[in-house]
């Protein structure tokens, strides 16, 4: 994580705090007319939306011990993310929602279809798992709010995560072997760039070295690992989910129409036309993203691209090659102050992550299941996998995720591929829990640590746009209305001027455009929308300044290369 870490995690607390919490009653089928199972347990059907590499949910064994552990028989339906998007709004349009949702549905659908949904809140006398996750951390309960109602159950990922989803990483030994030292400037990066392309770095005697590769960017807007970071040498924090829009000492702006976005589209055209950008980048989808930096064995493909850790996007082998890179700055715009990306309030406290139909057949099962996910021994295993495969558990409220026990797996897809990973709901390092993981898995904690400069740089309380949970229902529909068009013609010439050059002859048409596209009113709905939440965040007494600070999360290294995260 982005924070300084002594190399232990204290979570307050103690384990017999937790013996009221871990007490759960067997489902009734009282508050609905729903079905039972043979034995005569109240059946709720679960729609997950997960993963690709997760296994069907009936082969996790914890999909068992949340059954036991709530006392109901689970319907489940599975759903890829990729096959999300037409299903949920047939759905919606249908009226017809799962007794449960895992990852399917958020703030930007309580507007509209709100009441297809059940609020958590008047039901929080019967969930008290969930009740005390709210208490103990309560800015779970500030995300998880939506117009004073909570239609979704939050993740609280505390410790466990990174200040941001993006990181830099440059092939480090690739500059050891041209004789240059890693790049702090736009100029130096080039300079690298282009001795990765002609010096043959990587050894192999041919020309294949790819000197700077990312994700292909969205149609409607960037999303992580994209080039758009840069725009932090220059006092931009960009943030995910919300198209062009960024935030200083609490205004928020467009960056679209910024002459450093304009100078940032100006330089990569000058990467691309001089093949130092891959030429599949606009084009290549996730999976031939991924295989085009793993290389071949120890011989390495990839100069410089931005991911989670260096493993996930390198693989094991390769990983060691590449160093953590904070901020590069313009060479023209020394004077600002350089920052970083920041979406670890999403990271942290992920909102709606698990709801409840308000027709729900079996109201008070579906009730107790959701609430029992928020116990540690459901939580724990639904983020990395099952007791026994996966974790450990040493002792009460003590876990240890094993490494993968098949050698062709790594940590990261071992996770992803026996649990919800991080799309699951519930709450893992709560207070008196002992979590040790193995070194993948804590891997971003030194990658965060390289931007801490970076974000010290930023005010987290007003440098920050916090999306679109805070709009109005009205509000909401008029910004989306607003983003098509502005998504269209944003992301349309961010590739033609990358690729085919022509931003400065169509800058002011562009401009222009946007303007006709509403821009200037989708910047005040979004500061409407900032200054409700930070109201918020203020009645709550949260200062993220202080929820982020890295001091708080200490973890323990361990001589095997585990880290420790204990009380």
């Amino acid at each position: 994580m982005t924070r300084k870490f002594s190399r232990r995690q204290v979570v307050g607390g103690t384990a017999a705090g937790m013996a009221g919490m871990l007490a759960l009653p067997a489902c009734s089928s009282s508050g609905g007319e729903g079905e039972t199972d043979a034995s005569g347990r109240p059946i709720v059907t679960v729609q997950v939306v997960k993963d690709a590499r997760a296994l069907p949910m009936k082969e996790m064994p914890w999909t068992k011990a949340l059954e036991e552990a709530s006392g109901c028989s689970i319907t489940w339906i599975e759903t890829p993310n990729d096959s999300w998007g037409n299903q949920k709004q047939a759905s919606l349009a249908a009226g017809d929602v799962a007794d449960v949702t895992i990852g399917g549905y958020g703030a930007g659908d309580w507007g509209s279809y709100g009441s297809l949904f059940l609020d958590l809140a008047p039901e929080l006398e019967k969930m008290p798992n969930l009740s005390r996750t709210f208490k103990e951390a309560p800015l779970s309960r500030v995300v998880s709010t939506w117009q004073d109602k909570i239609y979704g159950g939050p993740t609280v990922a505390a410790g466990l995560m990174a200040r941001a989803s993006t990181h830099m990483f440059i092939n480090k030994t690739w500059l050891d072997k041209v004789g240059l030292p890693v790049p702090t400037t736009w100029s130096e990066l080039r300079a690298a760039f282009e001795a990765f392309k002609t010096k043959d770095p990587n050894g192999n005697g041919e020309a294949d070295e790819i000197p700077l590769t990312f994700a292909q960017p969205g149609t409607g807007g960037w999303g992580s690992f994209q080039a758009n970071v840069l725009l932090g040498g220059s006092g931009i924090s960009v943030s995910d989910g919300v198209l062009g829009m960024y935030a200083r000492d609490g205004v928020v702006k467009s960056y679209v129409t910024d002459p450093a976005y304009k100078k940032l589209v100006e330089y990569l055209h000058g990467l691309y036309a001089d093949g130092l950008i891959s030429k599949e980048a606009f084009t290549q989808d996730w999976s031939q993203y991924t295989a085009s930096t793993k290389g071949e064995g120890a011989t390495a493909s990839a100069g410089m691209t931005w991911m989670w850790t260096p493993s996930d996007i390198f693989g094991t082998e390769l990983a060691d090659q590449y160093v953590t890179i904070p901020q590069l700055r313009p060479d023209d715009d020394q004077g600002a102050s350089p920052v970083w990306s920041f979406n670890g309030l999403n990271l942290d406290y992920g909102a709606n992550r698990i709801s409840i139909a308000a027709n729900a057949k079996n109201k008070d099962a579906a009730l107790k299941l959701v609430d029992a996910i928020y116990t540690p021994d459901m939580s724990v295993q639904m983020r990395y996998g099952s007791f026994d495969l996966a974790v450990k558990k040493n002792g009460e409220n003590d876990y240890t995720v094993l490494e993968p026990s098949d050698a062709s797996k790594n940590s990261a897809d071992w996770q992803f591929m026996n649990s919800l990973a991080d799309a699951a709901p519930g709450w893992v390092a709560q207070p008196g829990v002992t979590l040790t993981l193995p070194g993948q898995l804590v891997e971003v904690r030194d990658v965060d640590a390289v931007y801490d400069e970076n974000y010290a740089n930023m005010d987290l309380n007003r440098d920050l746009v916090f999306g679109t949970a805070a709009l109005t229902t009205d509000e909401a529909t008029q910004y989306s209305l607003n983003s098509t068009g502005i998504g269209q013609t944003v992301m349309s010439k961010f590739a033609q001027w990358v690729t085919k050059g022509g931003i400065e002859d169509e800058w002011d048409a562009y401009v222009a455009d946007l303007e006709r596209n509403n821009l200037g009113q989708q910047v005040e709905l979004l500061q409407a929308a900032n200054d409700r939440f930070t109201q918020v965040l203020s009645d709550n007494g949260v200062d993220l300044n202080a929820e982020f600070d890295t001091t708080k999360h200490q973890w323990a290294e361990n001589t095997d290369g585990t880290a420790t995260l204990a009380q």
